[in-house]
């Protein structure tokens, strides 16, 4: 009988391997099960902005933000859940640190989607973006606030990884993939979503006009996608 001679240490690798791919299917999968007056707040910049301005309206009919409070408050009208947005153009991380206290934690809501990481990508550190996010996290959890991080999105819609921001783009959504992972917290992983969407939708592969109007902001197809993504963390 032919004995198969595995080395231990290939052993251990696999071992080790497993655990770790589960858990990022785990945060990617994991929901917050909505409760009677939960106050949901999306938190960001131009996307979300613009999104709760139903804006440029040329390109935009109904932004995720009301696409969402609408769902939401239809699927559950015994709950009387609220949705709102605090988002300016141009914001990173640094910018949202500064004002969640005032903007964001005084609303007292009990839900913050993080949706952030586009201009970080394009004008910061990738350490400042972690640490960043890690403290915004912390200010969040010490008022007892549910927090749900999102990945960025595009700067260009390419599916072949050759907009020009790309390589930065991908190592952001890495870490915000990881904190996830870390802090055990829901992950919406637009960045994952949006390049499966391309390879499926855009197979000439052009820079914009699927779920954008300019590779970076969203028009209607790329709100009501993003709205489906949001979701998806709700039960």
């Amino acid at each position: 009988m032919l004995r198969l001679c595995i080395p231990a240490a290939l052993l251990v690798v696999a071992f080790v391997a497993l655990p770790s791919r589960a858990a990022d299917d785990d945060v990617a999968a994991k929901q917050v099960e909505l409760k009677k007056g939960d106050r949901i707040i999306f938190f960001g910049d131009s996307l979300t902005q613009l999104a709760g301005q139903d804006a440029p309206k040329q390109h935009v009919t109904k932004g995720y933000v009301r696409l969402v409070r609408e769902t939401l408050q239809e699927k559950h009208k015994d709950k009387g859940i609220e949705v709102d947005w605090v988002a300016t153009g141009g914001h990173t991380v640094p910018d949202l640190l500064k004002r969640v206290e005032k903007d964001v934690i005084a609303k007292k809501p009990t839900i913050v989607v993080i949706q952030i990481g586009c201009n970080d990508a394009r004008r910061i550190p990738k350490d400042t973006f972690k640490s960043g996010l890690e403290e915004l996290f912390e200010k969040l959890q010490k008022e007892r606030i549910q927090v749900v991080l999102c990945s960025l999105t595009s700067v260009g819609e390419k599916h072949d990884g050759t907009n020009k921001d790309d390589p930065n783009l991908d190592g952001f959504a890495v870490v915000a993939r990881e904190i996830a992972k870390a802090k055990n917290l829901p992950l919406n992983d637009l960045r994952k979503a949006f390049i499966e969407y391309w390879k499926k939708n855009n197979p000439d592969n052009k820079p914009n006009g699927f779920l954008t109007y300019d590779g970076n902001h969203w028009n209607d197809t790329g709100h009501k996608f993003v709205a489906e993504q949001m979701l998806k963390k709700f039960k």
